[in-house]
This record gives C-alpha cells, sequence and structure tokens, in this order.
C-alpha cells in the first residue's frame, strides 16, 4: 500500500521551493501539491522561521513573488516551533491544479494588524 494512498498519485503535481525575503533570508522551505480524487492536498515544510510563532499562509492571486495580489485561498496559520521549524499539510476541494499553477504562496508574519511578507515561492508545474 502507498504511503499516501488516498492521493491519486505518489508523485506531487505541483512544487514551490519557499525563499525567505529581506531580513528573512534564512527561511527556506519546500511546498509540494499532490492530486486527490475531488481535490487537492498541499504539504509544506519550513526551516529558519521565527521561532514559536503563528504566520499566516496563502495562495495569492499574483504570478510573482514581487507583486503576489490578494489572496486566492486562505490557510490556517502555520505555528513555527522553538527552532524555527515547521511542517503543515491542508487538503482542500475550493480549487483545482490549474488554477493555482503559476501563484505566487506566501507566508507573512503578523504584527499588529498587518501581515508582512517573509517567504514567497511560485507554484510550479512538476516535470
Amino acid at each position: 500500500m502507498s504511503r499516501f494512498s488516498f492521493i491519486e498519485q505518489d508523485l506531487p503535481v505541483l512544487s514551490a521551493k519557499m525563499k525567505g525575503v529581506e531580513g528573512y533570508e534564512n527561511i527556506s522551505g519546500e511546498i509540494f501539491v499532490y492530486k486527490l480524487e475531488k481535490g487537492l492536498c498541499l504539504y509544506a515544510d519550513f526551516t529558519g522561521l521565527p521561532a514559536l510563532q503563528y504566520l499566516p499562509f496563502h495562495i495569492h492571486e499574483g504570478t510573482s513573488c514581487e507583486n503576489a495580489g490578494g489572496h486566492l485561498l486562505e490557510f490556517p496559520d502555520v505555528m513555527s516551533d522553538s527552532s524555527g521549524n515547521a511542517s503543515t499539510h491542508y487538503c482542500f476541494d475550493k480549487l483545482s491544479v490549474s488554477e493555482i499553477s503559476g501563484r505566487a504562496i506566501v507566508l507573512h508574519r503578523k504584527v499588529g494588524e498587518n501581515e508582512p511578507k517573509i517567504a514567497c515561492g511560485i507554484l510550479k508545474f512538476i516535470a
């Protein structure tokens, strides 16, 4: 039996390399998106995060990290551990692979009412 037997395929269809923005250069991460029979599952791993923080995480409408645009899909916040690491996954049926491919995926930091971007990547088809 497959490790991800609930997923149509064991290989992800999309991925993104997350990189920290200026001031957060130590952040890195990987995102993998798997196709389900009715929806998608996204798996994310991060290192170099601010320790012990809830960090907002979204797929944005834009197709670049410089101009990410508004939120296309919001996920529950990511929680970093005391070493600045975090892993999470989300399954959703609101969007298809084609609707999120090429989109910016952004990790934010809560600062009062603001959520500045601290890391970004672009969801790309895996060849």
